[in-house]
């Protein structure tokens, strides 16, 4: 239901659509965000998974659907990647750390946030627990929406001094 409801917003907010566009699923997991993304007509998208054993389901997924050629899986720890040289930006960043770790969704957001890598009209989505508010802005990003489905909540975050989505907001 949040999966389906996320991308219902997004494709309210990019009014051309998904097409051309990038994705950074960091915590990614099994890779369920990534795959309905590029599902919905995403380019590509990088696939960011500390945990080996959920990393191999991740890779074992991309695989078995066909779309290793459009989605890169890397077994990394997300701060990490933020954090090193590369300037490549995305249009859709999409974090879901383990609600439990407050610490380190907020060090991987602070890092984002310095690291700017968003193209001018992308989202970040932060997905937590309910309980754990995140800060209204860090760094370049801005929080200009939230939604809650049940315990499930999601920040959305943009930059604002670039974004034309401050127009539609």
């Amino acid at each position: 239901m949040v999966r389906q409801a996320l991308f219902s917003i997004l494709g309210g907010l990019w009014a051309d659509g998904f097409e051309g566009r990038t994705m950074l699923d960091l915590f990614a997991g099994s890779g369920v965000m990534a795959v309905e993304a590029l599902g919905r007509g995403l380019d590509t998208a990088v696939c960011v998974e500390k945990a080996r054993p959920v990393f191999s389901v991740l890779r074992g997924n991309v695989d078995d659907l066909g779309l290793a050629d459009r989605a890169r899986c890397l077994n990394l720890d997300a701060n990490k990647f933020l954090a090193n040289d590369n300037t490549e930006a995305y249009d859709l960043i999409y974090m879901d750390p383990p609600y439990a770790l407050t610490d380190l969704r907020d060090a991987v957001l602070l890092t984002a946030g310095a690291r700017c890598r968003l193209t001018p009209d992308g989202v970040l989505l932060l997905e937590q627990d309910v309980r754990h508010n995140p800060p209204p802005a860090v760094g370049c990003l801005t929080q200009f929406m939230s939604r809650r489905w049940g315990q499930t909540q999601v920040s959305f975050y943009h930059v604002a001094e670039n974004s034309r989505l401050s127009r539609i907001v």
